[in-house]
Parts: C-alpha cells; sequence; structure tokens
C-alpha cells in the first residue's frame, strides 16, 4: 500500500535565517502566485519564488543553474539525518474558529492512479503537468510538495506529532501574509518513524492539492525508468515529497473556489437568469448581501450568481437531482456536486463555453473562498458572471474516490496551503 520513508531534506541554512528571516526566503505554493505578489517575493533575491516560478527563454535551465549554486554557496543546508518533519500550521478564519492543522513529510513510493493506492480527486490540465515535468527535469529536486489525506481514525500519527513537537526539534516559525502560523520540526526518533510507517504502510492516499505535480513526478519516473533499462531496485525517482495529514484532523478545512466568467460575446448573457430557469429555480435579491445571507440556509444544488453588467444578485437552486441523473447517469457520484451542476448545464448549456473549440479555460478565472470575490469583480471590469460557490464536504471527496472518479476542476480548496521553502529534497543517487 502507501510506502512512506524518511529522507534528509533540504532547507535554508540558520545563518541565512537569522540574517533574513523565514518569512522573506519561503513562498506560497506556485500555483496560487499572483504576478504582483511574485515581483514582491522576487525582491528578496533568496527567495523561492525564483527557483519555483523562475521560468525565461531558456526554459528553466537557469533555475538548475540557480538551485546548483545555492547549494553550493551554503544557502541551503542538508539535514545531517534522514528525518520525517512535522509540518503545523494554525490559522483563525471568518467563522470557522482557531484552528491547527498537523502533517507529515515525507517520501512516499509513486504509485500509478490503476493501482488504487494514490487516488485523484480532481481532473487536470495537462499543460501545468507538462510545465512542472520541464521543471523537475532540470532541477532534478522536488521543490514542492503534495499533499495528500490519509484515514486514521485513531488518531496515531496525529498524537506522536503532538509529542514530538518539541522546542529543540523547531526548525522555522513564522507568520504568513494571511495570519497563518506555520512551524516546521524535525522528527529523527527511530521508534517514532518506525510507528508512524507502520500506521501508514497499509492505508491508501488522496491527493488532495498538488494533482499536477504527482503526475508530473509519474511521467518522469517513467522516463527515468526506461533510461535506466527499468531496473529491479528501487531508484530516486520512484518516491516524491509529501505532506500527509489525517482526514480526521481538526485542523483539516476544505473552501469553495469561485467561478469569474469574462470575454464572452454578449449576446450569450442576454436574458441569463430567464435562460436558467429552464433547469432552475431562481430568485433574485436586491444586494449582495441578501443574496449571501440566503445562500447560508439555502437548499442543496444552490449556486449565487453575481451579473455584473446589469448589477443583478441572485441564486440558482437545481429543480430535480433527476436532471443530473438523466445527464451523466446514475453511476456518476459526483453528478449532484454543485460544481458539476455548474460546468454541465450554466457553462455547457446556457453560456456555450466550449463551442469553438474553445474550452472553459478561456473563458473562466477561478478565486480561492478567502478573497472578496464582489470587490474583485468590481474592480475587474472584464468580469461578466460571477458563480458564488458553496464548499465541497470531505465526504464528497471520499465517495468519489471510492468510484475511482474525477470532481471537475477546482471543486476543492484545502486551506491553508502547504507552503514551498520550508524543506525540499533532491533526486540524489
Amino acid at each position: 500500500m502507501a510506502v512512506v520513508k524518511p529522507f534528509s531534506g533540504y532547507f535554508y541554512a540558520p545563518s541565512l535565517v537569522r540574517e533574513r528571516g523565514i518569512e522573506r526566503l519561503v513562498a506560497p505554493p506556485y500555483d496560487v502566485i499572483s504576478e504582483k505578489e511574485r515581483k514582491r517575493l522576487g525582491e528578496e533575491e533568496y527567495n523561492f519564488v525564483h527557483l519555483i516560478l523562475g521560468k525565461d527563454e531558456s526554459g528553466y535551465r537557469n533555475v538548475a543553474e540557480r538551485l546548483r549554486r545555492w547549494v553550493a554557496q551554503g544557502v541551503f543546508a542538508k539535514d545531517t539525518a534522514s528525518s520525517l518533519y512535522i509540518y503545523e500550521q494554525e490559522f483563525e478564519l471568518n467563522s470557522f474558529g482557531r484552528r491547527t492543522r498537523t502533517g507529515v513529510v515525507a517520501l512516499v513510493r509513486l504509485e500509478e492512479f490503476e493501482k488504487r493506492v494514490i487516488f485523484p480527486h480532481e481532473r487536470t490540465m495537462p499543460k501545468y503537468s507538462l510545465d512542472r515535468l520541464e521543471l523537475l527535469r532540470a532541477t532534478r529536486a522536488n521543490l514542492e510538495h503534495i499533499f495528500c489525506l490519509y484515514n486514521d481514525p485513531q488518531g496515531v500519527v496525529d498524537t506522536l506529532c503532538e509529542e514530538h513537537k518539541k522546542e529543540e526539534a523547531l526548525l522555522f516559525a513564522f507568520t504568513d501574509h494571511r495570519g497563518v502560523i506555520h512551524r516546521l520540526f524535525r522528527l529523527s526518533d527511530p521508534s517514532a518513524i518506525a510507528t508512524i510507517r507502520k500506521v501508514l504502510n497499509p492505508r491508501t492516499l488522496i491527493i488532495a492539492d498538488g494533482h499536477h505535480r504527482y503526475e508530473t513526478c509519474l511521467m518522469y519516473r517513467r522516463e527515468r525508468r526506461e533510461a535506466l533499462g527499468d531496473p529491479l531496485e528501487e531508484i530516486p525517482e520512484d518516491y516524491a515529497m509529501m505532506t500527509l495529514v489525517n482526514i480526521h484532523n481538526p485542523g483539516l478545512l476544505i473552501l469553495p473556489t469561485h467561478r469569474l466568467v469574462h470575454d464572452l460575446p454578449e449576446e450569450r448573457l442576454v436574458n441569463f437568469f430567464q435562460k436558467c430557469e429552464a433547469y432552475f429555480d431562481v430568485r433574485i435579491f436586491p444586494n449582495e448581501r441578501q443574496m449571501e445571507e440566503f445562500l447560508r440556509v439555502a437548499p442543496p444544488y444552490t449556486i449565487g450568481v453575481y451579473d455584473r453588467k446589469n448589477e443583478q444578485w441572485g441564486t440558482i437552486t437545481l429543480k430535480d437531482p433527476r436532471i443530473m441523473d438523466e445527464r451523466l447517469g446514475e453511476d456518476n457520484v459526483n453528478r449532484h456536486l454543485d460544481t458539476t451542476i455548474l460546468h454541465e448545464l450554466v457553462f455547457r448549456d446556457i453560456l456555450g463555453l466550449n463551442e469553438e473549440g474553445r474550452g472553459e479555460s478561456e473563458y473562466v478565472d477561478y478565486l480561492r473562498g478567502t478573497k472578496d470575490v464582489f470587490a474583485i469583480a468590481r474592480e475587474e471590469s472584464r468580469y461578466q458572471l460571477v458563480f458564488v460557490m458553496r464548499p465541497t464536504p470531505i465526504e464528497q471527496v471520499e465517495k468519489a474516490v471510492a468510484k475511482f472518479q474525477r470532481m471537475p476542476q477546482k471543486s476543492t480548496y484545502f486551506y491553508p496551503k502547504v507552503w514551498s521553502g520550508l524543506v525540499f529534497r533532491m533526486l540524489e543517487e
């Protein structure tokens, strides 16, 4: 099943951390960094963004050279012990109160999806996997984490982690710009590591975040194994660095990802709410506050809508679940998911987003649930419609992977993100 093992991680050298501060060196994962934030992070010459988003006209060759140079110069230090790492994130968000999410950073053996040991839960966009493959080829390093979930109802691993969150084991601690406190501890006790490996070994894993990175690692492993004649012994590319979190961890939180539509021909937007009445019960509200209040208590299959051009706020609620049964078949466990309903009935049928061979990626931006979607829609005049989503329950994620079915892209947003640069792994022979 899930084969987990410790490794000697690389992290920023203590001397540089004392001089610059770890908060100036680390970065969010590459796929949530805006261009504005990228420039801000890049003002620090040793920030991790120069590695994960450092592509130029040479591709990622310059990134590989920079990584080797920084290792040689002592910007990064290699752990002297083979360890697991405890990654704690403490945060407070809206009505959720204060929470702490704890994960274990480890190497995990890659498995093809058909083996049903490591499960995806969302669809991916191939162009992003290919970009990360180019970076991996150049650097031969797992620079960012794949975030996975495991099922440990007794919380054995969580209890062990709590016992080993000791001051002398603390490597880094900082507070990011969203107020999330990040702490990384070293766990090198052989007995504790053996217990964690024993608990996790019979488990399966669900990819929560990092589908593109996982697919990239699979592709690279195939390349390397083919180049080496598919040896019987393990090679470094058989493993990838992951952060593993118990699905029962009290700090595990899923937020929605809203959809913002832009650049559609105006004729497709005419009488939008009237067109929705073919599938949905429609409610119109005088302002966004009343719409948001209704969404908190709305029945299942309800999506909020802001028509920016006409300054209208409304909700659409699927009239009958059998509409989706007929559309996708009753064997599709994601058929009643809000994102599936939106993509199938609204994007495809009502707005015609896939006409002329142009897919949703041409017309839709995705906005994480921690941001004010209405404020952004007003600031950016190109947005025409905003779809306000509700969080996908973790039970739905489990149901989807049990049937080996993938949700539409961006159906889940696990908060907070696992940051990059606290620890990484070089694929050394």
